[in-house]
């Protein structure tokens, strides 16, 4: 086995402290995490989400991923808690989620400082917040889509109906539409 190299021992380095930090958060739930390192996917990462039985009581929670993948400074910390975050609202009473906010740190945002499109982080995130809908009985999840132009609706609408969402487009143009899934009886 090869020693590792600086790089890959910051990049470790900054996972752990960061995982930590998420098990030390009593607000924080893991959901998935792979600790390997390749190069065919960010790895490694952590899915992670504030939603807890008195979260839900105030509706709005998220779903965030993080990998240390091109995320560390010179000193070995993460630059960013996350690079993707699921925000959506959970109605228990109509069994129903709401997505309102499906992001992926790219070159758009001003926070970005690599472009973590295209790398499965926001795939990440839609699998776990289903997981979530189904543990908890949720009958359907929708959403409304703003993208950047119709390019870029063309991906995300490729994302959501990889999940079997149906993507009702508005306005191409603008990059508008809206997704719903029925999970009743699945």
């Amino acid at each position: 086995m090869a020693p590792q190299s600086e790089a890959e021992q910051a990049l470790q380095k900054a996972y752990a402290e960061r995982l930590a930090a998420i098990k030390a958060d009593t607000s924080l739930t893991i959901l998935e995490q792979s600790d390997e390192q390749t190069t065919a996917k960010i790895k490694p990462y952590v899915v992670y989400t504030n939603i807890n039985r008195d979260r839900i009581k105030q509706k709005s929670c998220s779903i965030f991923v993080y990998t240390p993948y091109a995320n560390v400074d010179k000193y070995g910390h993460s630059k960013t808690d996350y690079q993707c975050e699921l925000l959506f609202e959970y109605n228990a009473w109509e069994r129903n989620i709401h997505i309102t906010v499906l992001e992926t740190l790219g070159s758009e945002s001003q926070l970005a400082f690599f472009d973590f499109q295209n790398h499965g982080l926001a795939q990440l995130a839609l699998k776990n917040l289903l997981a979530q809908a189904r543990a908890n009985q949720v009958q359907s999840v929708d959403g409304n889509v703003s993208s950047f132009d119709g390019t870029d609706l063309a991906k995300v609408q490729h994302l959501f109906e990889k999940f079997g969402f149906t993507v009702t487009i508005q306005d191409e143009a603008r990059g508008l539409a809206s997704v719903k899934l029925v999970l009743a009886g699945k």
